[in-house]
């Protein structure tokens, strides 16, 4: 057997066991904030599984080099996977290896083609995990094909330039390219409309939520909708570091910092190209789907945001899931919590697409998932 293979049937078989056990390998205990208590497959990964001998804990930024943290990224993508039950076909945009049907196309990236597709189905185009800096398309790979399948959609995850070679607005204008370029070629990358959705991780989410601000700005086609993953919409938010989820993994607070150091750079933090929390002015976006977790130092910026859009009369819904810590979608294809999660996710995002009403209007600050 493969050493890889034989590896992520161990890690399988590990998680497998009861929680009790996982907590008993993770060094014992359970660990919480307020009423949260943390997934013990995501407790046992942090605290056994990816502690290495020198202290050091891996998917961290902290005290290592970006190109190490970027290798442990894709190591752990690589490994977990996409499920082997998940239906669906990948096909390289762009770049030499550019599809057939498209040529040289003007952007680089993944189309991930469920088996089956709705008879309604608008193309998403997301923006990948990594903080702007870690990585491309692979880290999400896992994520966006378990929400194809489930969503019955394809999702296009487009590259754009990562900083520190790239700083912002490199990644914003890739981003515009890619999201324009999608919406006249969403037909031929199988939507079955000619309408475009948008959405993304993290710094990919404020990528999602400022092209929808810009687009309104410039009257341009807007997105059908925006699906905001534990979004980084507020760059200066000093209440982040205060967060009493500031120390958990995979994403502390301290490696959110590191992220915005390379992926801003000397930008002005309070700048609202950066930082869209920050729009004095919020009308017209479309229909939007927030999501935070219960271990995520970023939930209180998702909130407010999601606010800020129902007070501008956006049709919203909001989604918690409890148990989860910022990063959660990194393992949708091996924590059971995080892949039900994603599951989750694409069925209420169809159902927000087809409901005429906001879930928000009567029920938003506490509507979380365990």
């Amino acid at each position: 057997m493969h050493p890889a293979i034989l590896r992520l049937w161990l890690l399988r078989e590990t998680l497998s066991l009861p929680p009790a056990l996982l907590r008993f390998f993770s060094g014992g205990g359970v660990v919480y904030d307020r009423e949260f208590t943390l997934d013990p497959q995501i407790q046992f990964l942090w605290r056994s599984w990816f502690q290495t001998n020198s202290g050091r804990v891996g998917l961290s930024l902290q005290n290592k080099s970006l190109e190490a943290a970027r290798q442990e990224w894709l190591d752990a993508a690589t490994l977990f996977g996409v499920p082997s039950s998940t239906r669906v076909r990948f096909e390289a945009i762009g770049g030499d290896s550019a599809s057939s049907a498209f040529g040289l196309a003007p952007v680089n990236g993944i189309l991930i083609r469920p088996s089956q597709t709705a008879p309604d189905a608008s193309l998403m185009v997301f923006f990948h995990q990594g903080g702007g800096v870690l990585g491309g398309a692979e880290l999400s790979k896992a994520f966006c094909a378990i929400f194809a399948q489930e969503a019955r959609c394809p999702v296009f995850i487009p590259d754009y330039r990562l900083a520190p070679a790239n700083r912002f607005p490199a990644a914003l204008e890739d981003a515009r390219i890619a999201l324009e370029w999608a919406q006249v070629n969403a037909l031929r990358l199988g939507g079955k409309n000619q309408q475009v959705s948008v959405g993304g991780i993290l710094t990919g989410a404020s990528l999602a939520a400022r092209l929808c601000l810009d687009l309104k700005r410039d009257f341009k086609p807007m997105p059908l909708g925006q699906l905001l993953i534990t979004p980084l919409l507020d760059f200066s938010d000093p209440s982040i570091k205060a967060s009493g989820n500031a120390g958990l993994w995979p994403l502390t607070a301290t490696d959110i910092d590191i992220m915005i150091g390379h992926y801003a750079g000397a930008a002005d933090l309070t700048d609202p190209r950066l930082s869209p929390a920050l729009e004095k002015l919020i009308i017209g976006q479309p229909r939007t789907f927030v999501v935070s977790a219960g271990h995520d130092p970023l939930a209180g910026q998702a909130l407010s945001f999601t606010h800020r859009l129902m007070e501008a009369r956006t049709r919203c819904l909001y989604r918690r899931y409890d148990t989860l810590p910022l990063g959660f979608d990194l393992f949708a294809g091996l924590v059971s919590a995080a892949r039900e999660a994603t599951l989750d996710i694409a069925k209420n995002w169809v159902e927000l697409l087809r409901s005429g009403k906001s879930d928000l209007e009567t029920d938003v600050a506490d509507q979380g998932a365990a």
